[in-house]
């Protein structure tokens, strides 16, 4: 038998009741938080909306968030503009931009969030003795694909 580490999974997930005061039943696990690596991530967390269901609108103001779609077809709302998210989409949510989530489909819409500290958080967490916060870098390669507008 092969060596496997598994750090978390989905089971076990919590049931959120309206969102961020969205409509339906949203289901919910952190996977990791911070566990000893160096960088100025927050968390990992799997999010999970039915068919029909709403995670209401919201903005984070000490954290940015990255959505990887795993599955269903859904649409976000990034300061009121509608994008259409489907599996294989990535999505960057920056600091304190509105977002809400709709489930358009006839499946669980399910995604990834990966939630990275904003510049302040992170100064105030390493102090006032640290090095200065990394600008991000352009991409290397093409622009990635914008998403559909739903407008």
């Amino acid at each position: 038998m092969p060596d496997e580490l598994l750090v978390a999974d989905v089971r076990g997930a919590s049931a959120v009741h309206a969102m961020h005061g969205g409509a339906d039943i949203a289901r919910w696990k952190c996977l990791a938080r911070r566990m000893g690596l160096a960088g100025t991530w927050e968390a990992i967390e799997w999010a999970s909306l039915p068919p029909g269901a709403v995670c209401g609108e919201h903005r984070h103001t000490r954290t940015e968030e990255l959505y990887f779609v795993l599955q269903g077809e859904g649409e976000i709302l990034l300061n009121d503009v509608p994008h259409r998210i489907r599996p294989g989409h990535l999505v960057v949510n920056g600091l304190g931009t509105r977002h809400q989530f709709r489930n358009l489909g006839d499946q669980d819409l399910n995604w990834l969030v990966i939630e990275v500290f904003g510049p302040a958080t992170t100064r105030a967490l390493i102090g006032s003795g640290a090095d200065p916060i990394p600008q991000p870098t352009p991409a290397l390669d093409q622009p990635m694909p914008a998403l559909e507008r739903t407008s």
